[in-house]
């Protein structure tokens, strides 16, 4: 078994499922920590309106943005998501009106969410920072190989803008 196989066959690491049209097939790969589940599951449950007065909610937010990424919608940088810093094993930020994901992609168009919080609470107490350390805690703790831990500041380097129905194998970074 290759290294991402074993990674994604951890226990600790879940796969997040997205409703798809009958015609809709998966383009990339969306896996989350368990802590960021259950981080998830509370605001299914609290069926949160938005802050800043978008008309989704923000279980609906997130599962646009979701959706938008598996399907393999072009997505864009700084508006949809960012790497948070450049350096060699980057930390990832998905965006939605109201809340901040943070993680990292092992491989290319393979995202695993860590962390989730309100947008305008991360960016009042400039938390990228604290973000961004933890999640390279977390892939030290889980003892990740170099490659699993991608590689690749720009967009192109981390997910492919294509055309919907075309599935491609992730491949680990090298």
């Amino acid at each position: 078994m290759d290294a991402l196989t074993n990674l994604l066959g951890d226990p600790s690491i879940l796969r997040l499922e997205v409703s798809l049209g009958s015609r809709e097939l998966p383009v990339r790969r969306l896996y989350g920590t368990r802590d960021f589940v259950e981080w998830l599951k509370e605001r299914e449950r609290a069926s949160e309106a938005s802050k800043l007065g978008a008309e989704t909610s923000i279980i609906e937010q997130i599962d646009t943005i979701f959706y938008r990424f598996i399907i393999g919608d072009s997505f864009h940088n700084r508006w949809d998501f960012r790497c948070i810093k450049v350096e060699k094993h980057p930390v990832w930020e998905f965006k939605t009106p109201d809340i901040r994901i943070f993680g990292w992609f092992p491989a290319k168009d393979c995202f695993i969410a860590a962390y989730g919080g309100w947008a305008d609470y991360i960016k009042d107490h400039d938390l990228y920072r604290g973000y961004r350390l933890e999640i390279r805690r977390l892939r030290r703790e889980m003892s990740l190989a170099q490659e699993l831990c991608g590689e690749g500041t720009t967009p192109d380097d981390v997910i492919s803008n294509r055309s919907r129905g075309e599935i491609r194998d992730s491949r680990p970074f090298r």
